[in-house]
């Protein structure tokens, strides 16, 4: 009986990290926004969205107090065409409510073909980015085990941020499609998620011509949880950072490229 209490005790204090996500507001904004685009001639387009959340501590305070979190995100997308045919499908949607495990607070996707007129082009640009952030926070929970004594848990700080972007550079042909998805406001049980993808194909049999760059990165600061009588809840206990890059020029018959980053309490 004592080593099942004890087995029980551990189960319950076990090892937590990684990100935790700030609840929605009890306000929901909700939007979207379709476009479809068939026209030859000169094309400039954005779509442009900084969000930030917090939970414990207000928007202007520099300071992050003993909780509190906060998940800053942006999302930019924009075409710029000197003439030439462009066809687009796209959309965006915006959801601040808490999400859960299988949905997202933000969803764009767009499909697009492009082809050039009397030496025009088309210049393009993606980007997501998600910095989520937190305090240590205190669990007193009592343990299940009547014998064990409960003993108070410091979920450790954090700092993680997280980015994926692609650029269209001097396209005078391509088809191109692309989707991206963040989830930044959840609670302590969702993970945090970004996801994107873009694929850069032939367009009846003709390659894609110009040049196509994308970029992922991330770097992660994670402290570790720990009782009273330790103080590492507030050190660096773990640290990654990773880069990708990807750039082709010329005909390019086929380029897809998947990021997917999720990040969530472990317990």
């Amino acid at each position: 009986m004592k080593w099942i209490c004890l087995l029980i005790l551990l189960l319950c204090i076990g090892c937590i990290s990684a990100d935790r996500l700030p609840s929605g507001m009890p306000e929901s904004q909700i939007f979207s926004i379709g476009t479809t685009l068939s026209a030859t001639g000169i094309t400039d387009q954005s779509t442009k969205m900084d969000w930030t959340v917090s939970s414990g501590t207000p928007l202007e305070s520099n300071i992050l107090n003993s909780s509190d979190l906060i998940s800053l995100v942006r999302y930019s997308d924009s075409l710029l065409g000197n003439g030439g045919t462009l066809i687009e499908v796209k959309n965006f949607e915006f959801d601040s409510n808490s999400k859960s495990r299988s949905t997202y607070n933000i969803e764009n996707e767009k499909i697009l073909t492009y082809n050039s007129h009397d030496g025009s082009h088309l210049l393009g640009a993606e980007s997501l980015m998600m910095d989520n952030m937190g305090n240590c926070t205190s669990d007193t929970s009592p343990p299940r085990c009547v014998f064990a004594e409960p003993k108070e848990i410091l979920t450790p700080s954090f700092c993680n941020i997280v980015q994926a972007k692609s650029d269209l550079i001097n396209i005078n042909q391509a088809k191109v499609s692309t989707k991206g998805e963040i989830r930044s406001a959840g609670g302590f049980s969702t993970p945090a998620a970004l996801n994107y993808r873009i694929a850069v194909t032939a367009d009846k049999n003709v390659p894609a011509q110009g040049i196509v760059k994308t970029e992922f990165a991330g770097s992660i600061m994670e402290a570790r949880d720990t009782n009273q009588s330790e103080d590492t809840w507030n050190r660096t206990a773990a640290t990654n950072s990773w880069k990708d890059i990807t750039q082709s020029s010329g005909e390019i018959r086929n380029l897809q490229k998947r990021f997917g980053y999720v990040s969530g309490m472990r317990v």
